[in-house]
């Protein structure tokens, strides 16, 4: 696999290493969400972001730098799996390598409800 990376992107190498399917989230610095992918058991999957200025100003507009990014995995059900702050454009992060409980959760099994709610006269 080639990887290809300028300085006008933000790329960031994701691997599940757990056995569980989770979602990365990333998020900008500033807390903006940058996007989420799904990433199976012992797969990996590049998150790429466009670094580069554009042209565009207008007043009040904030200066601010979207590294380091927040990585967060979250499990399939509930809850979360770990998450990786101040993380670097150029990094690989590994699920297990974040700081966090790295469990899932099964997910709840629910009955289906009855197909009837009428009641039997004796």
């Amino acid at each position: 696999m080639v990887l290809f990376g300028g300085v006008d992107t933000g790329t960031i190498l994701l691997y599940n290493d757990s056995p569980f399917i989770l979602t990365a989230t990333i998020q900008a610095s500033d807390g903006t969400y940058l996007g989420e992918v799904s990433i199976q058991p012992n797969q990996q999957k590049n998150f790429t972001t466009n670094l580069s200025p554009t042209l565009y100003t207008h007043p009040g507009s904030p200066d601010v730098s979207l590294t380091p990014y927040t990585v967060i995995w979250q499990c399939p059900s509930e809850g979360y799996y770990s998450m990786c702050t101040k993380v670097a454009p150029g990094s690989l992060i590994r699920a297990n390598d974040c700081e966090g409980y790295r469990f899932c959760n099964p997910k709840q099994k629910t009955e289906p409800p009855p197909a009837s709610t009428l009641k039997k006269k004796s």
